[in-house]
């Protein structure tokens, strides 16, 4: 959207901080999941994300977009490239915590269902997507957290392939080359054969899920 794109690229912090406003973004977020809303922890959480966005002029629509690629955006994710698709019970739950979470920050008029809010947010994208140099900028920013994990040589390899995981329109919106598409036929399918492996792993009674380093030592 170029009005969040243009508030996102102005604070520097998307493209100065790239990796740090992403761990804490990651953070703030995993709190809540694992103490909620309504815990001191997440008591506090809620404020802090309050603060931050008192500052600017934010439109209630603009609030719900976001609200919607936490809400909406993970599950159409985890259906396409995760070990199996997301169950209706699963979105529904999701849709429930942001609920509450919209309700916490002041955010209105959150469609009841999270189809409901699917529906709303792709009819808010075409009507309101479009390329931007802030947009650019920020894809920019957000591709560089994983480029930085492999050799530089690989570099246009692995941007070309961060590439061919966005859709078309939010492609078009970053203004990101379409990739060739062999780099898209690995891309998808290095995507669905790590879903296996991870399928296979869950079949396994004793399994249990590695969290990310970021998150994984809070207190």
């Amino acid at each position: 959207m170029p009005e969040i794109a243009q508030l996102l690229a102005s604070t520097r912090k998307m493209t100065g901080q790239t990796e740090l406003r992403a761990k804490t973004t990651g953070q703030m977020m995993y709190r809540l999941f694992r103490d909620g809303l309504d815990s001191e922890l997440g008591t506090q959480t809620v404020a802090a994300l309050n603060r931050i966005h008192a500052r600017w002029q934010i439109t209630n629509d603009e609030f719900l977009y976001v609200l919607a690629c936490f809400d909406v955006a993970p599950m159409r994710w985890c259906d396409t490239y995760a070990w199996r698709p997301t169950t209706t019970g699963e979105k529904d739950a999701s849709h429930v915590f942001y609920l509450a979470l919209a309700e916490r920050m002041g955010i209105h008029k959150v469609p009841p269902t999270w189809g409901g809010f699917a529906t709303w947010m792709d009819r808010y994208e075409q009507s309101r997507f479009n390329r931007t140099a802030e947009a650019a900028e920020l894809w920019a920013a957000t591709r560089s957290i994983l480029t930085n994990r492999f050799p530089t040589v690989l570099g246009p390899l692995v941007r070309a392939a961060a590439d061919a995981l966005l859709d078309e329109p939010l492609r078009c919106a970053f203004g990101a080359r379409r990739p060739p598409a062999l780099v898209h036929a690995l891309a998808s399918g290095g995507m669905r054969l790590r879903a296996r492996r991870i399928g296979r792993s869950h079949a396994d009674p004793g399994y249990r899920p590695v969290l990310p380093p970021a998150v994984r030592d809070l207190g």
